[in-house]
């Protein structure tokens, strides 16, 4: 028998915690949370803005794991441009089929600058396993 206070979401059907606003993987507003007197619920901060000010999309973490791999792979030789390229791309299809969950900008720098030094890196390391196999 299943407890009377257990809660799933109406998009995905995962089970949510009692506190939960949003579903944890699919992002969704959950219905109707338990409110704590004197405690701003997530739900209500996301009415007016979350605590990042909007600037982190938390909800699509594709895509902010493709700024941050895009961002890294400015390093020499640290091949995760192809990750933040693949993730920004993913980032976009779920931007796509939800708009609130937000992240365009952040999956669109980890595809560009991702991509770009991506190939940079590749090309490079490519010639010189050439010129080292030339001679």
């Amino acid at each position: 028998m299943s407890n009377p206070e257990e809660r799933t979401c109406s998009d995905c059907g995962r089970p949510l915690d009692p506190a939960d606003a949003f579903c944890r993987s699919c992002g969704h507003a959950a219905s109707a949370p338990p409110t704590v007197p004197g405690v701003i619920s997530r739900g209500a901060a996301a009415e007016g803005g979350d605590a990042t000010g909007g600037l982190i999309p938390y909800k699509n973490v594709p895509a902010l794991m493709a700024y941050y791999c895009g961002v890294f792979s400015i390093i020499p030789f640290f091949p995760i441009g192809i990750a933040a390229f693949v993730l920004g791309i993913i980032g976009l299809k779920r931007r796509k089929r939800k708009p609130v969950i937000r992240g365009a900008a952040h999956a669109w720098i980890g595809i560009i600058i991702g991509g770009l030094f991506g190939l940079i890196w590749t090309a490079l390391t490519g010639a010189i396993i050439i010129a080292v196999l030339a001679g």
